[in-house]
């Protein structure tokens, strides 16, 4: 009976790791290196947009002025992200944090996804900058989480999960980024990836280590 116990607290343990990790540092990685495959298609669509729109083309160092605007704009969502996350984390608390943060993901992933029938680069430099804020809440709030979450056998190891997930989300930024397709897929099917990844409401994950003591995996744990 015990043991079986200890199995359940094992796999909800998992799986907290995995959804908060997924949801959380994973984004971080992935936004980061996943920018460098686009980068000749969005600077396509950018010029491509502003000669609609005033019937001449950008030159060379503007495009790659608009193009530096948008990388640079997710590291300054990630600053905001950082001062949003304190007061998010004690109006909600941990877990309501990590669920709202889903939003700033999902609309950037619309931007995203809508920005070349719309014929707006901008909606591409407002989506990374929200996803920027997700990162931002996401890198200081998850290893809160999971620290109050795990038992104190196994929260050392538990936290040093927000890296691992860093560096997942990196490799599969790159791996996605080999992928070759259209200037549409480009900015629609690789981009919208990101909500894909994102972690779903579950129910039996404890808000913190102190509300509901699943994780007793021995007499000392708590």
């Amino acid at each position: 009976m015990f043991k079986n116990i200890v199995l359940i607290q094992g796999r909800i343990l998992l799986l907290t790791i995995c959804a908060a990790g997924i949801g959380g540092t994973f984004q971080f990685g992935y936004n980061l290196s996943i920018i460098n495959a686009p980068t000749s298609h969005i600077q396509e669509f950018t010029n491509e947009t502003w000669q609609a729109r005033t019937g001449e083309p950008l030159s060379d160092h503007l495009v790659l002025l608009v193009w530096s605007i948008i990388v640079s704009l997710y590291p300054l969502g990630g600053l905001f992200g950082a001062l949003l996350a304190g007061p998010l984390a004690i109006m909600l608390g941990r877990k309501k944090s990590l669920l709202v943060n889903n939003i700033f993901v999902a609309l950037a992933a619309i931007l995203f996804g809508f920005s070349r029938k719309a014929g707006s680069f901008e909606m591409i430099m407002l989506g990374r900058l929200l996803v920027g804020v997700s990162a931002g809440v996401s890198m200081n709030i998850q290893p809160m989480y999971l620290g109050e979450s795990a038992p104190k056998e196994l929260r050392g190891a538990v936290a040093m999960s927000s890296a691992i997930f860093t560096a997942l989300g990196i490799v599969m930024g790159q791996v996605v980024g080999l992928r070759s397709g259209s200037k549409e897929q480009v900015l629609t099917e690789e981009r919208v990836k990101i909500w894909a990844f994102k972690e779903k409401p579950v129910p039996v994950i404890p808000e913190k280590r102190g509300e509901r003591r699943v994780w007793t995996l021995g007499k000392g744990s708590c």
